[in-house]
């Protein structure tokens, strides 16, 4: 994409702003030809701007853990409107944690904040169209367009019976759904509940059963759905 001489818009949602002002200033090391278009903090804020004509970037890094959402969420939403708008997570977490579900919900790669190299590869390999995922990571990352057409099509078979089977999960089983949306062990939600891990991991299968989800990941993705 480079190659052509245009710049490259790129936006970016983190809810440290120091790493908005640090990722603004490298960017150009990170990706030659890279045109800062904004940075934000808050999910609702990015959506809007990704969505709008005027303010569309073409690679927009999404940082996984927010204040007031989820990276996940935040992807999900976009792809489902847009494939315009190449979608890179980014994390200071392991990449492990969050993967698999940013795949699903249309990112087209996944880096660990602290690895400058990695993540100058994975931005220069999106922005040229591929797909990028750290060594030894396997999840299913496509193309915009790929992801895009799967969430209209998943959101068509919605109205005929997902959000209303959303709708029907109890206070434990939706809270667990959020929790492990942003990142936390059936451990971590046991201990920070006073509960077994298997006792959240109940929870977690009930909701599967429930959404009539493939898997954990899928329900995971119903109820980040907007």
């Amino acid at each position: 994409m480079g190659g052509s001489g245009m710049p490259i818009p790129v936006a970016a949602l983190d809810n440290d702003r120091m790493a908005l002002m640090a990722m603004r200033g490298i960017l150009p090391q990170l990706l030659p030809g890279a045109q800062w278009l904004w940075g934000v903090a808050e999910a609702g804020e990015a959506v809007r701007l990704a969505l709008a004509p005027d303010t569309r970037p073409r690679l927009m890094l999404v940082d996984m853990s927010l204040d007031d959402g989820t990276g996940v969420g935040v992807c999900r939403r976009i792809r489902r409107r847009t494939d315009r708008v190449l979608l890179l997570a980014v994390t200071a977490f392991s990449v492990d944690t969050y993967a698999d579900r940013a795949a699903q919900a249309g990112a087209q790669g996944i880096v660990s904040k602290a690895d400058v190299p990695a993540m100058a590869a994975a931005l220069r390999t999106v922005a040229a169209g591929g797909t990028f995922a750290p060594a030894g990571v396997k999840a299913p990352f496509g193309s915009a367009e790929t992801v895009h057409r799967r969430l209209e099509d998943e959101s068509e078979g919605s109205s005929s019976g997902t959000d209303g089977g959303r709708a029907k999960l109890g206070a434990k089983e939706t809270e667990t759904l959020r929790l492990l949306a942003r990142g936390l062990s059936y451990e971590q939600i046991a201990a920070q509940w006073g509960i077994a891990p298997a006792t959240v991991r109940t929870h977690a299968h009930r909701a599967v059963d429930k959404l009539g989800a493939k898997s954990l990941a899928h329900a995971i993705a119903i109820y980040l759905s907007r």
